[in-house]
């Protein structure tokens, strides 16, 4: 068995020419290949370049490559929506989004170990989110009346919840029940804006219901966590 001296193949005894590259059996090639041990080498470089950045140097890169992805997506849906309709119109609800993502990707980049800075940058780029849906669509003002009411109980909820947590001293059924009882409030004051907004008047149905629903279960992981937390102070008392 001979091989090709350009790329390595594996030649048949009756064959004149490698199949692959095409050069001649015995002819030097006249720009030396890299050998395979060259190449793997090469890929190993950039391999351990990617393992020495640290982790602010890879949420970096990750923002960078994520603001030209939406970039070349929201330009790419203008053309495309200009071209087919001679206008813009469907696309600015990508390119909204888009605005949105980008400004919440850069929150979590650059204010990830500042918990309020987080939490508010996330919050005003979701409340831009709204209202540009709004304007961009019907432009009733059901962003400001509706959509902003709705996240802030949202996001006063999460801090709340999140709250409870931290002071927490042991975390079990017990984080469980508030995360519950806290989606049940949360379609509580869901439903006041709604109502507000359509009937400008406060009408409670099917948030009282689906919290009649999740109270109990909160009722009851409680009480497991608890009884719990107390059979394990006994066990501890008794050295059982």
């Amino acid at each position: 068995m001979s091989y090709c001296n350009y790329c390595g193949v594996e030649l048949d005894t009756n064959m004149t020419f490698c199949p692959l590259c095409g050069l001649s059996v015995g002819e030097k090639p006249s720009v030396p290949h890299e050998s395979k041990s060259k190449q793997f080498n090469f890929e190993s470089e950039i391999q351990n370049g990617s393992k020495n950045l640290t982790n602010a140097q890879k949420r970096k890169l990750f923002w960078e490559i994520s603001g030209i992805i939406l970039l070349s997506g929201s330009i790419a849906t203008m053309i495309i929506n200009l071209v087919l309709n001679k206008t813009i119109s469907w696309s600015l609800y990508n390119v909204v989004v888009s605005i949105a993502l980008f400004a919440n990707i850069s929150c979590f980049t650059f204010s990830r170990n500042k918990v309020i800075f987080l939490v508010l940058g996330n919050f005003f780029s979701n409340a831009l989110l709204i209202i540009l849906l709004d304007l961009i669509s019907t432009n009733t003002g059901w962003g400001i009346k509706l959509g902003i009411p709705i996240l802030i109980s949202l996001y006063a909820l999460l801090v709340i919840v999140f709250w409870i947590v931290k002071i927490s001293k042991h975390h079990g059924f017990n984080i469980l029940a508030v995360i519950f009882f806290a989606i049940g409030i949360f379609l509580i004051c869901t439903e006041i804006f709604i109502s507000l907004y359509f009937k400008h008047t406060i009408q409670l149905r099917w948030s009282i219901i689906a919290e009649s629903c999740l109270l109990p279960i909160s009722t009851l992981l409680l009480f497991v966590h608890y009884r719990i937390k107390a059979e394990i102070k006994l066990r501890r008392f008794f050295d059982i």
